[in-house]
């Protein structure tokens, strides 16, 4: 594929990628009615292969860039001002097909390396059985109980071809493991079996006064979390061997090398990388081998009573639970508490004066070059967790002459990340929901109202890498969730309009209304002072019940000068006071309106109108403030909407 510097590529330089999900699925059902009892029982298997292919690099990519030697000489277009000289080199290049690189990727199983323009292929296979019986049991007339049991097997999944691998180690890996010498290998299961999943069901349902008006319901269950698909794909993607991308660079082998002289191929290599050197340069996710199947308890308790003729209301209790969910640490987090803190601290005061025994200085040579190469921002700023990682990375080939461990900062010194897929995920959520329906009569309508609360460690989970705020200290992440809503009320009107001749009118008029509180919302510092190189939290102190939209002249602000005063950068080493989800943005308040009507014209014709307000009062809901403290002139400014403004639209629908 030949990459121009100068003009779009005729041909599409991406590279193809197919994926299809076959399912097979075998379920059955048995209701046997018996007595006082009816029980059930049922089975379902489902046989799920994950296919993909990926085309990425297998063919050679040409480019005529500047860099590698692949500069024309400069008597060429000696004429040409300076300011325009780099357009003409890149052209000069383009016109006559002069290479700078020439690169490919080849794929392999972790043994062998597959011939040139062989797709990257996957056949990853999910095995789930699950089985149940329950009991739905008549004590008596009024009373009725309902016991169950499922159980469920989702096999480990596996790649059809054994192209799946770990490290020799993997069972040895955790927070305070020192490993030098990881290396990944061939195998058909990346963790063990869980047999152990195993629901129990149990829930009653009691008329409290006989008369059918009086219900209460309260139930119990335990559910398994399926683990599949991107989870499967991060650990695929992220196991170093399975792709080696070579390069060739013509120029320097053959002076002004163009694409008339000849592309010369990359090679294929002779085998995979498996033991990667200590350079801190890849990232790895692995599963840990005991994992087990995550589960959700799910409890409520309701009272029902219909109040009025078809109209009935609901109140009750309901809540959730997640245990042991699937949760990703990265266990190669820089261990800056244990000597680089100190050491960092130790620049920031003393700058030049700093003692012979800071690490630091002994690693560059001296105090003046240790802040010179961490550079006298990051130590201004506090940005240890920014330091740490780039003084790893980058300097680590100075540890030895300085006498230090090359386990100074990292766990596992050949990777950079090194991601284990855990059960250390928890969530927790309770509610008290209230409802009112009526469902008959000219008057239909549907209203609900939920008082909540949700904690969790960990909110977004299985699509990537989310960092906690610590990874050797999970507890540091709780908080609230970002699904957490507490106050959230919605409902549903439709009601048919009695006017008209004989009050045949016949219009419906509909109203939808949708009113939230604010999403949660984390105050970042921008800085990197704590253990990883995400911005740590913002200090705060007061009350964090703040923020109202406050239109002024230049803008939209939700907070108030004296707020933003109460937000400060934490130190080095610190997390930030002012937490994950602590504070809470705008809240949405939304209506909209229909009004519809449809004439009968004869037996099977007849026309509809309808007209739809979206948005009736044309409220703005506002999206989340600017909460990044590194911005300060946008600080607490509201820069962007949620949803639409007022739009209204009319319809004409003929039916026959």
């Amino acid at each position: 594929m030949l990459l121009a510097n100068s003009w779009t590529d005729p041909l599409n330089p991406a590279f193809g990628q197919g994926r299809r999900y076959p399912l097979r699925q075998i379920t059955d059902n048995l209701t046997i009615v018996h007595g006082n009892h009816t029980f059930k029982a049922g089975l379902d298997w489902r046989f799920t292969t994950m296919w993909g292919s990926n085309d990425a690099g297998i063919y050679p990519n040409v480019s005529f860039a500047r860099t590698f030697g692949n500069v024309p000489p400069a008597a060429i277009g000696a004429e040409i001002p300076p300011a325009e000289r780099q357009r003409f080199e890149n052209l000069y290049n383009d016109l006559l097909g002069r290479m700078n690189l020439v690169t490919q990727t080849f794929y392999s199983d972790l043994e062998k390396f597959q011939p040139a323009g062989t797709a990257r292929v996957r056949a990853h296979q999910f095995r789930e059985y699950a089985y149940f019986f329950q009991d739905d049991w008549k004590l008596h007339p009024r009373f009725v109980l309902n016991l169950g049991l499922r159980y469920e097997f989702s096999g480990v999944p596996y790649e059809a071809n054994r192209s799946q691998g770990t490290v020799d180690k993997v069972a040895l890996i955790h927070h305070g493991a020192r490993i030098p010498d990881l290396t990944v290998q061939r195998s058909s299961r990346w963790y063990n079996n869980d047999f152990n999943n195993f629901a129990p069901r149990a829930a009653f349902a009691w008329d409290l006064t006989g008369d059918g008006k009086t219900a209460l319901r309260a139930n119990w269950g335990l559910f398994y979390e399926r683990l599949i698909g991107a989870t499967t794909n991060s650990v695929d993607n992220n196991t170093p061997g399975f792709s080696q991308a070579v390069s060739v660079y013509p120029q320097q082998a053959v002076a002004d090398a163009r694409l008339s002289d000849g592309i010369p191929l990359p090679q294929q290599p002779t085998a995979p990388v498996l033991r990667l050197p200590a350079t801190r340069s890849t990232n790895i996710f692995l599963f840990a081998p005991d994992l087990r199947t995550g589960y959700v308890q799910h409890y409520s308790l309701t009272l029902q009573r219909e109040i009025f003729r078809n109209t009935v209301i609901d109140a009750g209790y309901v809540g959730t639970h997640g245990v042991k969910l699937f949760m990703d640490l990265d266990l190669n987090q820089p261990r800056l508490y244990e000597d680089f803190l100190a050491a960092f601290r130790e620049l920031k005061v003393l700058r030049a004066g700093a003692p012979a025994s800071n690490t630091l200085a002994r690693i560059f040579g001296s105090p003046a070059t240790a802040i010179s190469a961490i550079g006298a921002s990051i130590i201004d700023q506090g940005a240890v967790g920014s330091a740490a990682d780039s003084l790893d990375r980058a300097n680590y080939a100075r540890y030895a002459q300085a006498g230090v461990s090359d386990f100074y900062l990292r766990n596992f010194p050949q990777f950079n990340q090194v991601i284990v897929g855990n059960n250390d995920g928890r969530s927790y959520y309770n509610s008290f929901q209230l409802s009112l329906r009526r469902q008959a009569g000219a008057l239909k309508f549907v209203a609900n109202y939920t008082f909540s609360k949700t904690m969790d460690n960990i909110s977004a989970e299985g699509n990537g890498f989310t960092s906690p705020i610590d990874n050797f200290n999970v507890r540091l992440n709780r908080a609230r969730g970002d699904n957490d809503v507490p106050h959230a009320f919605n409902s549903s009107f439709i009601y048919r309009l009695p006017f008209g001749k004989g009050r045949l009118g016949g219009w419906d008029v509909g109203l939808l209304t949708m009113w939230q509180s604010g999403r949660v919302l984390t105050h970042l510092s921008g800085r990197a002072t704590g253990p990883t190189t995400l911005s740590s939290y913002a200090n705060y102190s007061g009350d964090r019940n703040i923020g109202r939209v406050m239109r002024k002249g230049d803008g939209v602000y939700w907070l108030t000068p004296e707020e933003i005063g109460r937000f400060s950068y934490p130190a080095a080493g610190e997390i930030g006071s002012g937490g994950r989800n602590a504070f809470r943005g705008p809240r949405f308040f939304n209506v909209d309106m229909s009004l519809v009507k449809k004439f009968k014209i004869t037996e099977r014709h007849a026309v509809s109108f309808r007209a739809e307000a979206y948005n009736l009062f044309n409220n703005a809901n506002f999206g989340a403030p600017n909460a990044n403290l590194a911005t300060q002139a946008s600080f607490g400014r509201l820069s962007a909407t949620v949803g639409n403004a007022r739009i209204m639209q009319m319809a004409l629908r003929c039916d026959f």
